[in-house]
């Protein structure tokens, strides 16, 4: 949980103006395509870049968070690699 909260932390400084929901919903749709990256057998260098570029117009603000995002999906252990990561991630995002 410590590792979670600083991702929150990452990603509060330099998107601060957006509101919480935005936030949280893009930053948990990282999340996912970093799950799914590593469901997929991807190197965390490579799902860093893939995500980065995957990132709309709109979403370029999120470009910093992502490698902390990705760092902490691919700390976490094998059982946690699920779906419900993200959607866990976006309510403990709006609830913090």
């Amino acid at each position: 949980m410590l590792r979670l909260t600083l991702a929150f932390t990452l990603l509060a400084t330099p998107l601060a103006a957006l509101d919480k929901a935005t936030l949280c919903g893009t930053s948990a749709e990282i999340v996912d395509a970093a799950v799914n990256a590593r469901l997929d057998g991807k190197a965390k260098r490579g799902a860093i870049r893939s995500i980065k570029r995957s990132l709309s117009e709109e979403q370029a603000g999120f470009k910093p968070a992502v490698q902390p995002l990705v760092e902490w999906v691919y700390s976490e252990p094998d059982e946690n690699m699920r779906p419900e990561l993200a959607t866990s991630y976006n309510e403990t995002c709006l609830n913090n």
